[in-house]
């Protein structure tokens, strides 16, 4: 069975899941599991001998004694009772397993032989691994979720476009965690774990296919299949983004890539300039990827680079033209030049001190009307390509109708408009009201610059793709 042909149906939108280790125990992995797999509209399947029920499901003593038909086994017992479990759920046919436990591979010879056991299911039985050593998956729309740590379900569970997979689950769940505080729109979290079986192959050629997906992130601290990913990587490219973190890029960290995983790490230059030839947009640390797939599962690639800015406060727009203009970064920006007629039509809108060049600085007496009509001014300018507004709660007359101001017209154009907003302690407030209304927006200037950056390299990256 090869990646391309893999039918991950059954592993992300089970009919019936049994739980091997589920626990009435408080605080253990089997238990955990179970009560979050109940608030899934799917039937489960306590597995425990010890226990004849489990939260008032009746537990099955062992995996031979379960019915026919289940999709998926979430196995969450030790290494070598679990994949005793494991082949025991081959036999049954089962066809996707999760291994959450650790101590195969990365542990030593002993845990490498156990890890090779589990390699050798699919062939055996034709049953899928994801893991070991994972916390598997989380679908905010199924409300499908076997994380047995904290990771922001409730923020999250509006669900989104971007699928999150990951081989650090810590890094996966601290980081979208993170990212939920001020809005991240999720399709699935997938920790890959060891991947002996299932890997990121097998999840890029699944999301690229998925409608419900508009941009694919990884985590990666290594490639099993670098050509094959890569492969993959452009063919899913042409349809969405696809983002990846590459840690393990110095020798410090591709020697902790090996005591992780088990894996060798790559060259790093290697690797980037792979990526740069297949269409991944790389990033170098884990709030860059939450916010390029946050920024590109939302918006739409601009024309051009061209960025106009609108602020009631001048200061800042003084500092977003910096942030423009002088960076080194290799994808560039620069400030939009307005019309005469985009000019003349903002300073009929604001007031008489007001600045109607780019930056655009409406001032401290700026209203709610006096920004959406000026977003209206530069949207209709053909040499704005993409617009930073930023949206300050302190002007006197500045109120929260502005949110829906902005928020109409953002979603309305097929221009990409973000927003950086900050207000102490309500700053992440307001960003989670703008991300419910469909608006990308940072609380700093310097990551609303960069999330347009990511959207001029996608630009570029559709270009180069589509060439003959």
């Amino acid at each position: 069975m090869t990646a391309a042909s893999s039918d991950l149906t059954p592993l992300l939108n089970p009919r019936s899941i049994a739980v091997i280790g589920a626990t009435n125990r408080p605080g253990r992995a089997g238990r955990i599991i179970f009560e979050q797999l109940r608030r899934a509209a799917v039937p489960l399947f306590p597995v425990n001998p010890g226990e004849s029920d489990v939260l008032g499901a009746p537990a099955y003593p062992d995996v031979k004694a379960l019915p026919e038909g289940i999709d998926l086994a979430v196995i969450a017992i030790g290494a070598e009772g679990a994949v005793k479990a494991a082949e025991a759920c081959g036999r049954k046919s089962i066809p996707h397993l999760i291994v959450v436990a650790g101590g195969f591979r990365e542990s030593g010879p002993e845990g490498e032989a156990l890890e090779a056991r589990l390699a050798a299911l699919p062939r055996r039985f034709g049953s899928r691994v994801l893991g070991p050593n994972t916390l598997g998956i989380f679908l905010p729309h199924s409300r499908l979720d076997t994380l047995f740590v904290e990771h922001g379900d409730k923020a999250l569970a509006r669900g989104g476009g971007a699928a999150f997979i990951s081989q650090s689950g810590s890094v996966g769940v601290e980081a979208l965690g993170l990212a939920s505080n001020t809005g991240f729109g999720m399709r699935a979290f997938v920790g890959l774990g060891n991947a002996c079986d299932l890997d990121e192959i097998d999840f890029l050629h699944h999301f690229a296919d998925d409608d419900g997906t508009t941009c694919i992130a990884f985590y990666m601290e290594s490639m099993g299949d670098g050509r094959r990913f890569l492969a993959a990587a452009r063919k899913a490219s042409l349809r969405k983004p696809v983002v990846a973190l590459k840690a393990g890029r110095s020798a410090a960290g591709a020697s902790a890539v090996v005591s992780h995983t088990g894996r060798l790490a790559g060259s790093d230059r290697v690797v980037s300039g792979a990526f740069r030839q297949f269409g991944v947009q790389r990033v170098m640390d884990d709030e860059a990827l939450c916010d390029a797939a946050k920024t590109l599962s939302m918006l739409r690639p601009p024309k051009g680079n061209r960025v106009a800015v609108v602020t009631p406060a001048g200061g800042y727009g003084v500092m977003a033209a910096d942030y423009t203009t002088l960076s080194r970064e290799s994808v560039g920006l620069r400030m939009a030049r307005l019309s005469p007629e985009t000019e003349n039509r903002i300073r009929n809108i604001s007031l008489p001190y007001a600045s109607s060049r780019n930056p655009v600085d409406l001032t401290a007496s700026a209203n709610d009307r006096m920004v959406g009509e000026t977003l209206d001014a530069l949207l209709n300018d053909p040499g704005v390509d993409l617009i930073l507004c930023i949206a300050f709660f302190a002007p006197p007359a500045i109120t929260d109708a502005m949110i829906d101001e902005i928020a109409r017209r953002a979603v309305a154009t097929d221009k990409p408009v973000i927003v950086f907003t900050q207000y102490g302690p309500f700053t992440e407030d307001y960003l989670r009201r703008f991300h419910r209304l469909g608006v990308v927006g940072f609380p700093s200037i310097q990551r609303a610059v960069r999330a347009a950056r990511f959207l001029v390299e996608r630009a570029g990256i559709i270009r180069r793709l589509n060439l003959p």
